[in-house]
């Protein structure tokens, strides 16, 4: 049997011969590969080929749900020269916002690449001191939260698997509702198995079922249950859950001791203020006559919520990748939380990019008007939608996100 030197990197090098490079081309150490003579030339052996067909890959990947939106664009790409002559294929499966990020956060980046001489290095794990400074300033004046900790995330994606890893043990439970987020099902099957996912169902008018859950928790299995998920503007459902029910929800995962993750990428997007207007009273006022809205988008500070946020939506940095989480820190319990949460961000990204958390502090400083602007123009749209399923039986959706469900007959 004759023996060849080929590089560690086998696949890469045989690749690289083939194109006519010679072996002086490739720098990587060598070890000797047994071959086999064919009628068809020199060959691997049959045993290290058989072993290569055995290497596994993870069942927990393989069950976990495919993501719709890759889904999307593979049909897309599928099926495209069919539709060239009747404008092309546009594809719903993705909430992508059509305006460009804020002139000044662009102009800030440019800025820093030019002459920040730090850019190019780690930051704190849990993101810069000053764009955590003016989050924590945001949170209190735009949500009413006090007493919080910051983590700055590649996106909320990263953000809801920072929560599940550090919240969740393998005989864990986590609920979600029905019609979902897939990328949090998805993390929860990936990190945890699926026998961790826990599916509740949501109404016809896209609440999710707030009675379901009690049930579950105090019924058979009820401990197991440690996270509730909600979206709030839902993302898929389009909808924007009242105060007074979120309000229900902190309490009821209060009373049972389960944390509480809101994602509220969607936040400026509350088309109908319902989490932010009119709920309450604030200051001297003495009556709902009186009152005042004091946040735009009201967020519960409570020990055991986190929160989190998201730049991708409203201020289009999509592609930067910054989200961030906000844990209180007023007891021991949300303190050890955001302790153990800072391991795995150290795991997974060790800290966000800094050229990214530049783009978002220019955009905290551009301010929630400069967002609202941009989405009261979806407006017209929104109507023209609504108005065009308003013969179907049954329509979800319109007043949180950008995003309408209706019912086929």
């Amino acid at each position: 049997m004759a023996s060849y030197q080929l590089p560690i990197l086998a696949l890469s090098a045989a690749f690289a011969l083939t194109r006519g490079a010679t072996a002086r081309t490739i720098s990587r150490p060598s070890f000797v590969v047994p071959l086999v003579r064919s009628a068809r030339g020199v060959t691997m052996a049959t045993s290290a080929s058989s072993t290569l067909e055995a290497l596994p890959t993870s069942d927990r990947v393989k069950t976990t749900l495919d993501p719709c939106v890759i889904l999307m664009k593979q049909i897309i790409s599928q099926h495209a020269d069919k539709w060239t002559d009747r404008g092309g294929i546009y594809s719903l499966a993705q909430g992508v916002v059509y305006w460009k990020p804020p002139a000044a956060a662009l102009e800030a980046v440019a800025a820093a690449a030019a002459s920040d001489d730090t850019l190019h290095t780690y930051c704190p794990d849990e993101g810069t001191i000053e764009l955590r400074s003016a989050l924590i300033d945001k949170l209190e004046k735009e949500n009413g939260l006090e007493n919080v900790d910051i983590i700055v995330t590649s996106g909320a994606n990263q953000a809801y698997v920072n929560c599940v890893l550090t919240l969740l043990d393998e005989s864990d439970k986590c609920v979600v509702f029905r019609p979902y987020y897939f990328n949090h099902v998805m993390a929860i099957q990936m990190s945890r198995g699926e026998d961790s996912l826990l599916v509740g169902p949501t109404g016809e008018d896209g609440v999710p079922d707030l009675d379901w859950l009690r049930n579950q928790l105090t019924g058979e299995g009820g401990d197991l249950i440690k996270v509730v998920t909600l979206v709030n503007p839902g993302n898929p459902t389009g909808v924007s859950l009242p105060r007074s029910y979120l309000e229900e929800a902190v309490a009821l995962c209060r009373e049972f001791g389960v944390w509480l993750i809101m994602d509220n990428t969607y936040e400026h997007f509350d088309h109908t203020g319902a989490n932010g207007y009119g709920d309450g009273l604030v200051g001297n006022a003495s009556s709902s006559a009186d009152a005042v809205t004091k946040f735009p988008f009201w967020c519960s500070s409570d020990e055991h919520v986190i929160n989190i946020f998201s730049f991708s939506k409203a201020f289009s940095l999509a592609g930067f990748r910054v989200g961030y989480i906000a844990i209180s820190n007023a007891t021991s319990k949300s303190k050890e939380c955001y302790e153990q949460m800072l391991k795995v961000q150290d795991t997974i990204a060790i800290c966000p990019a800094r050229v990214s958390q530049i783009a978002a502090l220019a955009s905290v400083n551009v301010g929630r008007e400069w967002v609202s602007g941009n989405v009261k123009t979806l407006d017209g749209g929104r109507e023209a939608i609504l108005d065009a399923l308003s013969p179907l039986d049954s329509i979800m959706g319109g007043s949180g996100a950008m995003y309408v469900m209706a019912k086929l007959p």
